[in-house]
């Protein structure tokens, strides 16, 4: 079957899932935080609030196919990454993305216990959020990580910042390949010969001529290629300090079939893992497709959400002891 079969044969959320990674499209019923220069976009309001960070690409929208694992009674508020409507330059350090990320949640909630999670990459500055947060003498009443536990080889992809834009297509073309179940070859010989614009054309024609999606619109791809390269690069260089108190809990998914039960020590997801004893880390497994996260499929988001439903509950118990 070729892609253009494949694509034909997805169901509404995938083909919905692919439009907002891809292009950009923040679709759905979220909304900004009405507050002059905040990046929050509100999935739902409630209390306590649960703050979401997203994965490299920045987007949130796909976050709504969490809400109906996450108790009613809770607001469930999406830390859009900042440069996404073109509003400021994007920022190139986990520490600032946390930084940033504590001031909006201030001005929803000036006060802790503060509830924080990351989804994929989020889960770097959601846990940085944390640690500044207890250094500022907060409290946190949980850091989780929705962590897809692709099994990917993290020694082999590239991470200097000379490769970011590379590393930042082939990381695009491996969720492609993975939502639609195909192999996708780029000429990597003909994009290296090209300059940075250059291949971010290259990309959208080839999207375009291969029927993956149409319409992608060249200037809202070169800007999510810019998000992308800069949470890359905070990504690719976090470096937790120690003695952070707290603890965080890890929702790992991967699918036992493709040997995606191990968090690996080298993926950069673990950074914090390295700076924290193990005791301070609650990991919980779920056999089922990572790929879920971000297009809410089933059954797989149903195995996802009856864990996070369940880990969020007991955090709010925490409230009410």
């Amino acid at each position: 079957m070729n892609t253009t079969d494949r694509l034909h044969q997805l169901s509404d959320t995938k083909r919905l899932a692919l439009m907002r990674l891809l292009e950009n499209k923040n679709i759905g019923n979220d909304r900004l935080l009405n507050l002059e220069g905040s990046n929050v976009k509100v999935l739902r309001e409630g209390g306590p609030i649960l703050f979401i960070y997203p994965a490299t690409d920045g987007s949130v929208s796909y976050m709504n196919n969490y809400l109906p694992h996450i108790p009613e009674a809770w607001g469930v508020y999406a830390l859009q990454t900042p440069g996404m409507e073109g509003e400021q330059a994007p920022y190139r350090t986990v520490a600032e993305l946390a930084a940033h990320g504590i001031r909006q949640m201030r001005r929803v909630q000036p006060e802790g216990p503060y509830y924080v999670a990351g989804n994929c990459m989020g889960g770097l500055p959601a846990y940085e959020t944390a640690r500044q947060l207890h250094e500022q003498g907060e409290r946190t009443g949980l850091v989780l990580h929705l962590m897809p536990n692709f099994n990917r080889p993290w020694k082999e992809l590239p991470v200097d910042d000379a490769s970011l834009q590379q590393r930042a297509i082939m990381d695009y073309v491996y969720i492609i390949e993975r939502l639609l179940a195909v192999r996708i070859d780029l000429p990597w010989d003909e994009l290296n010969d090209l300059d940075e614009d250059a291949q971010v054309e290259f990309v959208v024609r080839y999207v375009d001529e291969h029927d993956l999606l149409s319409g992608m619109d060249l200037d809202v791809f070169r800007n999510r290629m810019a998000i992308y390269k800069a949470n890359l690069s905070a990504m690719l260089t976090y470096d937790p300090p120690s003695g952070f108190d707290g603890s965080i809990t890890i929702l790992a998914v991967g699918e036992a079939s493709r040997q995606e039960t191990a968090i690996h020590a080298m993926s950069p997801y673990a950074a914090p893992l390295r700076a924290i004893h193990r005791d301070q880390i609650n990991t919980i497994f779920v056999d089922a497709d990572g790929g879920a996260l971000f297009d809410g499929a089933e059954p797989d988001i149903g195995k996802i959400g009856r864990e996070l439903r369940e880990i969020v509950s007991a955090a709010g118990e925490g409230i009410r002891a």
